[in-house]
């Protein structure tokens, strides 16, 4: 194990929740995470206050595709809809770390649900984001979300931004711990940056890999480097991204377009 990561100890995890069956693979890495580490875990229902502005609106009204019929929605029962999805998520997120004895919190969260917002206001050395924002009534209202691809599809693959700092050390030993717990394969994600620099970043990751036992691939980004990684996601089955927080990539895409583009939750090591 390297300097970087012996000093430092992952102690409070956040993940944002839904109440939905697709977020629930996401909820177990984030479980498993936190029993590994030993770390606090808090879960955190978003309630975007721009959606609830909208339902104001008078004007506004939903179509249901089964019927076509069309009904107003209005703040109230926006209001009702949270609470008892906030409910339905507080339940998985019990369930799940009770069975893996984990000590866990819960609470609820309004704001702006933008992935840089809730990156700015959740202090946690691990927090775990999916696509946020997305609305669908009907019985399936959603303020936050962690997107799987298959509903119960268990974790294929780790995907790790790399670079040259202490948080992206943190990132890969994070990915390895839990490719050891899950038996994922691993790909290290490298800059595209000059041969001597890129030299160097393959063999600091190969000294983490061999410390934790762990074997990856490697795989540099090209052009603007977010299509690569869009690609690189989607081939990879049900994924999970793990990435320092202020890796170049994220902060010159954005976080919210980063979200938009990727197929699987991103996990910000800090």
């Amino acid at each position: 194990m390297t300097p970087a990561t012996e000093q430092h100890t992952t102690r409070h995890v956040v993940i944002t929740l839904d109440a939905s069956e697709s977020g629930r693979p996401a909820l177990e890495t984030a479980v498993r995470l936190a029993a590994l580490t030993g770390a606090h875990l808090e879960g955190v229902f978003v309630e975007d206050i721009n959606l609830i502005r909208l339902a104001e609106l008078p004007f506004l009204r939903e179509l249901r595709p089964s019927s076509l019929a069309e009904e107003a929605i209005s703040a109230q029962r926006m209001q009702r809809e949270l609470r008892s999805l906030a409910r339905q998520a507080r339940r998985m997120l019990e369930q799940a770390a009770v069975e893996m004895g984990v000590h866990w919190s819960f609470q609820v969260w309004r704001g702006h649900a933008g992935a840089e917002t809730l990156a700015e206001t959740f202090s946690a050395d691990i927090l775990s984001l999916g696509q946020v924002s997305s609305l669908r009534f009907s019985g399936s209202w959603a303020a936050s979300g962690l997107r799987a691809r298959r509903r119960s599809e268990p974790l294929s693959h780790i995907n790790v931004l790399f670079g040259d700092s202490e948080q992206a050390v943190r990132a890969l030993t994070t990915a390895c711990r839990l490719a050891n717990d899950l038996g994922a394969p691993v790909s290290v994600i490298l800059p595209d940056t000059g041969k001597v620099e890129l030299q160097q970043l393959r063999q600091k990751a190969l000294t983490i890999l061999e410390s934790h036992g762990q074997a990856a691939r490697f795989v540099q980004l090209s052009g603007s480097g977010l299509q690569t990684l869009q690609q690189l996601t989607g081939m990879s089955g049900h994924c999970i991204l793990i990435a320092a927080s202020g890796h170049t990539l994220l902060q010159q895409a954005g976080l919210d377009r980063c979200l938009d583009a990727l197929t699987c939750p991103l996990l910000l090591v800090r």
